[in-house]
C-alpha cells in the first residue's frame, strides 16, 4: 500500500518535506495528488495537508509557509508539546502545530539564511531556535517522523514501512603535511613563500614537532584503519591541504593507507572570500593522491555560511557534504540524523548536495570530564539508535593516536565505538 498526499497548491516545498519525512525517514511510498476526486477514489493510505479535510482521511491543519516560495521572515509562535516547545502552532489537526511546516523551517536551515541577510556575523547554535526550543541535542524531526508513522498505523494497521538500521559513521580530519624541501636555499625559498602567503601550516608543524606534539600521520592511518577494520566501521577522511606548491605537500604514506577508504576535503569554504577556484584547488590536489575519486565529499568545520558555501561546492561538483553542524556545540543542526538533499531556498528547488549531520566535533567535548563526555556520547548514540538514523561524529586525526596529550580523547573515541557498536 503506498501513501497519497492531497494538498490544494503542490508547491516544491511541499513535496520537498513530504517526501523527506516519508520516504528518506519513514521509507515508504508516497504520491502527491491536487485532484480531490482521485484522493477520494484512491485505496491508498490518505493524507490531506491545507486549510479542512475532505472526507476521513489524516487530516493536518497547514500554515502559510509551505505555500510561500519567498524567504520571508515569519511571525514564529509556539506551544508546549511535551517537555519542549514547537512552532507553527495549529487547531482542529492530528496535532497541534504544523509538522511539516516545521521540519521544513528547521532542515531548510531557514533561519540561518535570514540571518545572513541581516548581519555579517557567524551563525552561533545559541542564537538558533532549536537551542531556545530545547531540541538542538535531538533528532527531532526523525521523532516527529515516528509519531506521523504512529499515527497511520493506527488508521492504517496494514500499511507497511520499509525497516531501517542505525548506521555509524565516524569522520577523520587531518591536515596533509608539509614537506620540508632539501638544502638550505630551497627551506629558505619554502619559509619565504609560506610567510608571504601567511600560511602557518610549516610553522605551526615545527613547532609541534620541537615541543612532541606532533604525530606521525603516515603511521596513525594504518593503524586507525586496521581498528575500524575489526569494528566493521566504514569512516570517513577529509584531507586539508596548505597553501602552498604541490610540490611541498608531503603525500607518503597516504595514499597507501588510504587507497579503499572513502575520502573528501576538509574546508573547502572557510569564508565568503573563498571563491570556487579555492574549491576546485583543493579537489585537484585530493586527486592526485586519489585519481580514482569519482564521489566528491566535503566537510567545513568553520565557518558554514548558507548559501554561499553549499554553491561553491555544488559549483565544483561535489555530491556529498558533512559540513551540517557545529563544531564547538554539540547538537543536530538541522534536525535529523537521516541524510537529506540541501534545498536552496535562493532558487526554491531540491538540489543534488546530499547532506549528512554530525552531532558533536572531538573538540567540543575537549573541556568535558570524561564522565560527562562519556554521558554526552551516549545521549546522542541512544537518540539516534530510536529512530535508526545515521550517528556522525568529526575527529582529528591526532584523537586516534597514542600520544598523552590525546589520550582522554582517544580514550572518548574508543567508548563511543564500543557504546554505539557496529
Amino acid at each position: 500500500m503506498n501513501l497519497i498526499v492531497f494538498s490544494t497548491v503542490l508547491t516544491p516545498r511541499i513535496k520537498y518535506i513530504f517526501n523527506f519525512i516519508f520516504r528518506d525517514i519513514l521509507k515508504a511510498e508516497v504520491t502527491f495528488t491536487g485532484n480531490s476526486q482521485f484522493f477520494l477514489e484512491s485505496k491508498y493510505a490518505k493524507i490531506s495537508y491545507g486549510d479542512a479535510p475532505i472526507a476521513g482521511e489524516l487530516f493536518f491543519k497547514s500554515s502559510a509557509l509551505l505555500f510561500s516560495n519567498k524567504l520571508e521572515d515569519p511571525k514564529i509562535k509556539t506551544i508546549p508539546f511535551g517537555d519542549y516547545q514547537v512552532p507553527f502552532p495549529v487547531q482542529n489537526s492530528l496535532l497541534p502545530f504544523d509538522v511539516f511546516a516545521a521540519s521544513f523551517f528547521i532542515l531548510s536551515r531557514y533561519e540561518e539564511y535570514l540571518h545572513q541577510q541581516k548581519t555579517p556575523d557567524d551563525f552561533k547554535a545559541s542564537k538558533s531556535y532549536q537551542y531556545k526550543w530545547k531540541i538542538l541535542d535531538r533528532p527531532i524531526i526523525d521523532e516527529w517522523a515516528l509519531i506521523l508513522r504512529n499515527i497511520i498505523r493506527t488508521k492504517y494497521p496494514e500499511f507497511k514501512f520499509y525497516e531501517k538500521h542505525f548506521i555509524q559513521q565516524p569522520t577523520i580530519n587531518f591536515d596533509v603535511p608539509v614537506q620540508i624541501p632539501d638544502g638550505f636555499i630551497n627551506k629558505s625559498k619554502f619559509l619565504f613563500n609560506a610567510l608571504a602567503s601567511k600560511e602557518n601550516n610549516f610553522i605551526s608543524a615545527g613547532f609541534d614537532r620541537l615541543t612532541g606534539l606532533d604525530i606521525n600521520i603516515a603511521q596513525v592511518l594504518p593503524v586507525a584503519a586496521n581498528h575500524f577494520i575489526l569494528k566493521k566501521i566504514s569512516p570517513v577522511y577529509f584531507l586539508g591541504f596548505p597553501e602552498i606548491p604541490d610540490d611541498y605537500i608531503g603525500i607518503t604514506g597516504i595514499s597507501k593507507s588510504l587507497n579503499t577508504a572513502t575520502v573528501g576535503l576538509l574546508q573547502p569554504c572557510a569564508s565568503e572570500q573563498q571563491k570556487v577556484s579555492n574549491v576546485k584547488a583543493g579537489l585537484s590536489k585530493l586527486k592526485k593522491i586519489f585519481p580514482d575519486l569519482v564521489n566528491l565529499s566535503s566537510q567545513q568545520l568553520e565557518v558554514l555560511k548558507f548559501p554561499l558555501c553549499y554553491l561553491n561546492l555544488l559549483n565544483s561538483g561535489v555530491t556529498s557534504d558533512y559540513s551540517m553542524g557545529y563544531a564547538e556545540t554539540p547538537g543536530f543542526r538541522a534536525g535529523t540524523c537521516t541524510p537529506f538533499s540541501w534545498y536552496d531556498l535562493q532558487l526554491e528547488k531540491v538540489t543534488p548536495l546530499n547532506v549528512k549531520s554530525y552531532c558533536f566535533t572531538g573538540a567540543a567535548l575537549e573541556q568535558l570530564a570524561t564522565q560527562d563526555t562519556n554521558k554526552l556520547m551516549e545521549h546522542f548514540i541512544d537518540s539516534v539508535k530510536v529512530v535508526n538514523g545515521m550517528f556522525v561524529s568529526s575527529w582529528k586525526l591526532r584523537s586516534l593516536s597514542t600520544h598523552l596529550k590525546y589520550k582522554k580523547l582517544n580514550n572518548a573515541f574508543k567508548h563511543m565505538l564500543e557504546y554505539a557498536g557496529s
